[in-house]
C-alpha cells in the first residue's frame, strides 16, 4: 500500500519506507520462527511446606534421605512449582505460557528468556493424593514487533506425587480380644517360599526352579522368608465407592504398611484386577506409599495376579468384595491370621459387609474422617 502511494503520488522515499516494511515482516517472521526452536517449557517442583498433622514431621532422617522422590509430599501439604522457559543459546523472547497444573490455571509471560533460562514460582496448598499433572500448556512466542504469533502445545506430564496421609495404628486398639477365634499365624519354620530370582554363586542346587530357569534361559532359584518375618498382605478394594473412600483407604493400607515395615515386616499390596505391588519391593515404605498414591490402578490385560502368600493379612475395603473375602479366608485356612476394616461415609455400621460372606476374623468400621 504504501509502494502504491509512492506511485500515484510520486514521492520517492515512500518506496524506501515501504522496502523497510518488507524488511521488517521478514525479519519479524524469521525470528518468529527461531525464537520457537529455542525455547522449552521448564516445569519442577522447587519446595514443599507441611501442613498440620502430616506425616513429614514423624518420619526418621534415614526414611527422608533414602526416599527416591526429590521432597516427600503428602496429602494436605503444600508446594512451590517452578514454571519458567529454558533456552539453547542466545537470549531470547518475548513468551508466555498457559496451562493447568492439577486443577489450577497458570499463565506468566515475559519479555526476555535470558541464556540461564526464565522462572515463575506458583503456589499449591491443600493438594489431593495422587498424581499432579501438568496438562494443556500452551507456549506463545512472537517477534519483538509483535507481527507474527506462534502456539506450541507440550506433551502432558506428571510433575508431582501426592502420597496418602498415615499413622501408626499400634496403639489404636484393633479388637485383640477376638484374635482367640482366628487361627495364629505360623512361627516362620523358614521354608515358606516367597519367590524366586537368578542364581548366585553358594546357592543350594536343591533351590534351582527347574521350569523357571527353561523360561527364561539362565538358572532360577527359589527365595525363602527367614524363620519368624511378618509377610502382611494388604488387600484393597478394587471399586471404592467414591473418591473419599479411596482417599481413606489408601490412608489405612499405608498405616498398616508403616506399623508392619517398621517393625521389620514385608508388605504386599494385592487387589483383585489392580496391579500389584512387586515382590521386591516388600520393604519399602516409600514403593507401598507410591503404588497407595496411585491406588487404584487397574492392571493391564493379562496382568490380573493371583493373591500373594502371606503370614497375615487385613483387608481394606469400602464395599463387598467377594474376591477379597476368597484372599483372606485363604490365608486363614493356611494357618494365617486376618482382619478387615471397612470404610463406610459418615461411620454408617454395616455388619452385613463380611458377616454375610463368611468371613471369620475382627472387622472394624470407620468413616472418611482423618485422623481416627
Amino acid at each position: 500500500m504504501v509502494e502504491y502511494y509512492g506511485t500515484t503520488s510520486e514521492v520517492p522515499w515512500l518506496f524506501l519506507l515501504a522496502s523497510w516494511i518488507a524488511a521488517l515482516c521478514l525479519a519479524s517472521f524469521v525470528y518468529t520462527l527461531w525464537n520457537r526452536a529455542g525455547l522449552r517449557l521448564h516445569l519442577s517442583v522447587h519446595g514443599t511446606s507441611a501442613a498440620p498433622g502430616s506425616p513429614v514431621g514423624d518420619l526418621p532422617e534415614y526414611l527422608l534421605r533414602n526416599s527416591p522422590l526429590p521432597e516427600p509430599i503428602f496429602e494436605g501439604d503444600g508446594v512451590v512449582m517452578e514454571v519458567g522457559l529454558d533456552t539453547t543459546g542466545a537470549p531470547r523472547g518475548p513468551a508466555r505460557l498457559i496451562g493447568f497444573i492439577g486443577s489450577e490455571q497458570i499463565s506468566a509471560a515475559t519479555g526476555l528468556v535470558p541464556r540461564s533460562g526464565w522462572r515463575h514460582t506458583v503456589e499449591l496448598q491443600g493438594l489431593r493424593r495422587g498424581p499432579v499433572g501438568a496438562r494443556a500448556w500452551i507456549l506463545e512466542s512472537s517477534d519483538l514487533a509483535g507481527l507474527f504469533r506462534s502456539r506450541r502445545a507440550n506433551p502432558d506430564a506428571e510433575v508431582a506425587l501426592v502420597l496418602p496421609r498415615f499413622a501408626s495404628l499400634a496403639r489404636r486398639p484393633q479388637a485383640r480380644d477376638l484374635e482367640a477365634s482366628v487361627a495364629a499365624p505360623r512361627a516362620g519354620s523358614g521354608t515358606e517360599m516367597f519367590g524366586v530370582r537368578e542364581y548366585r554363586p553358594g546357592d543350594s542346587l536343591r533351590r534351582i526352579h527347574w521350569r523357571s530357569s527353561a523360561r527364561h534361559g539362565e538358572l532360577i532359584v527359589r527365595e525363602y522368608e527367614p524363620p519368624g518375618v511378618q509377610t502382611l498382605g494388604i488387600f484393597c478394594d478394587p471399586e471404592p465407592p467414591g473418591s473419599a473412600v479411596a482417599d481413606q483407604v489408601a490412608r489405612l493400607a499405608a498405616s498398616e504398611a508403616w506399623d508392619c515395615i517398621r517393625n521389620g515386616g514385608r508388605v504386599m499390596l494385592w487387589g483383585p484386577g489392580l496391579t500389584p505391588s512387586e515382590r521386591g519391593d516388600g520393604r519399602s515404605l516409600w514403593a507401598a506409599l507410591e503404588w497407595l498414591a496411585r491406588y487404584p490402578t487397574r492392571a493391564a490385560a493379562g496382568q490380573d495376579a493371583d493373591p500373594p502368600r502371606v503370614t497375615e493379612a487385613v483387608a481394606v475395603t469400602g464395599s463387598a468384595q467377594p474376591e477379597v473375602v476368597e484372599a483372606l479366608e485363604m490365608v486363614r485356612r493356611r494357618g494365617g491370621m486376618v482382619r478387615a476394616w471397612v470404610v463406610e461415609p459418615g461411620a454408617r455400621r454395616a455388619p452385613h459387609l463380611f458377616t454375610d460372606l463368611d468371613l471369620d476374623g475382627p472387622v472394624q468400621h470407620v468413616g472418611t474422617d482423618w485422623p481416627l
